[in-house]
């Protein structure tokens, strides 16, 4: 018998505009017929099959997390994303705990507010501009005018940071984070805007050390670890990671999840009948299209896969795209669902799970380098989506615009929609 030919991949397509539109097609190619590739272009393997991704994520004896130093550290400087072992797990200590369990408890009635006060904002806003002509609809950008600024407020106030400083927050943030992924004029402006907030910093550090509070810089500056206390310059690039990852992946994971939803009318009324719908909305959201669509690993011992030798010292992208919507695990993989039976929608656990024929979606992450700002991040799209839901009456994208989930894009990206005013 015959074998059949599998499909050449063209390396350009990963830079292309298409891909960066629509990745999905690509990767069940990558899936089905070349489940451990080698770019010939830039030497990185790409592992796109759901088990696969899951046993990388969790071997940690022959992958390092090194390559997060550099793209992440080449803005923000050392962080616990590129730290292995010992290292990584007693920097995690120290900031793990402000972002999860009982500690999220005191976090919520912080979001609540925040997000309440941006509602009143919009509410306001459109009174007067339905006292200046009644006929006009409303109109409302959830990227910039709520996901942007909701997650932004609550860790402003997470550090104890005046409010006053959002619009410079909001400048410094975007900038940092295209600095990660862009060429090098996106990376310069990404190191500047680092600086700027690392002096911003310095002062407030020393203060806090001397004084400490509840907030969480307060712990950054005072925490011990096995008698050891962090550098200033890790307090620092600390911070900077937890303003990206804190406030970027909570702006993405509210702005998909409108998108999902208002793509799905359907969906749409039963999250509107049952605000509760809420959780596994977000949770299917998570798999179809989350924030993060990969993390990258380097080899440290030779790794046996389908067939294909991956060498020490190579660099491997575990596609988190791809494993979420392996159709191996999850039945129409591309289909948006909240109703899906073969999803765990429970809370996310670090570890990984396969429970009653259910799997977990891959979008923090898994092992050691979970998303340590996990609970935060459902707590904010969660909430934030339900008190704006009564405000957005009939909401529809903007004609004109070209609506689309965000994650692989650099470009500025918004989401119009227009809805009834009152």
């Amino acid at each position: 018998m015959t074998a059949v030919a599998r499909p050449a991949i063209d390396p350009d397509v990963f830079t292309s505009a298409e891909y960066a539109a629509n990745p999905y097609p690509v990767l069940k190619q990558l899936r089905d017929h070349w489940p451990a590739w080698r770019n010939p272009k830039t030497g990185v393997w790409m592992i796109t099959r759901y088990d696969d991704v899951v046993s990388f994520f969790q071997d940690t004896e022959n992958l390092s997390a090194s390559p997060n130093g550099e793209s992440i550290g080449g803005v923000f400087g050392p962080t616990l994303m590129e730290y292995d072992g010992d290292d990584h797990t007693k920097l995690r200590n120290i900031v793990a705990p402000q972002f999860v369990g009982l500690k999220l408890k005191t976090l919520l009635p912080v979001v609540t507010r925040n997000a309440m006060a941006l509602i009143e904002k919009f509410t306001v806003l459109q009174a007067k501009s339905i006292a200046k002509n009644a006929s006009r609809t409303g109109e409302i950008d959830i990227v910039d005018d709520f996901a942007t600024r909701l997650p932004l407020n609550v860790i402003l106030d997470i550090m104890d940071l005046p409010q006053e400083a959002h619009e410079m927050f909001h400048e410094w943030y975007p900038a940092m984070m295209n600095g990660i992924n862009g060429g090098p004029h996106l990376r310069a402006l990404g190191v500047k805007a680092n600086r700027e907030y690392h002096d911003y910093l310095d002062p407030l550090i020393d203060a806090r050390a001397q004084k400490p509070g509840e907030d969480l810089l307060s712990r950054l500056a005072t925490a011990r670890v096995d008698g050891q206390q962090m550098t200033k310059d890790e307090i620092k690039s600390f911070a900077s990671l937890i303003l990206v990852a804190g406030a970027e992946t909570t702006d993405k994971a509210i702005a998909n999840l409108w998108y999902q939803l208002l793509s799905n009318p359907d969906q749409w009324a039963a999250v509107q009948s049952d605000p509760e719908l809420l959780e596994p909305a977000f949770t299917e959201m998570m798999r179809v299209h989350p924030p993060a669509s990969a993390q990258m690993r380097t080899v440290v011992r030779d790794i046996e896969v389908h067939g294909e030798t991956i060498p020490r010292g190579a660099y491997v992208s575990l596609s988190i795209y791809g494993a979420n919507r392996d159709e191996r695990v999850f039945r129409e993989p591309d289909r948006f669902n909240i109703f899906r039976d073969d999803l765990f929608a429970g809370r996310e656990m670090r570890g990984g799970y396969r429970q009653g024929g259910r799997a977990g979606h891959l979008g923090f992450g898994l092992g050691k380098h979970f998303c340590a700002g996990y609970q935060l991040a459902r707590a904010e799209t969660v909430i934030g989506t339900r008190m704006l839901m009564p405000v957005i009456r009939n909401p529809r994208f903007k004609p004109g615009t070209q609506p689309g989930p965000i994650a692989i894009r650099i470009a500025p990206w918004s989401l119009k929609l227009e809805f009834d005013a009152a």
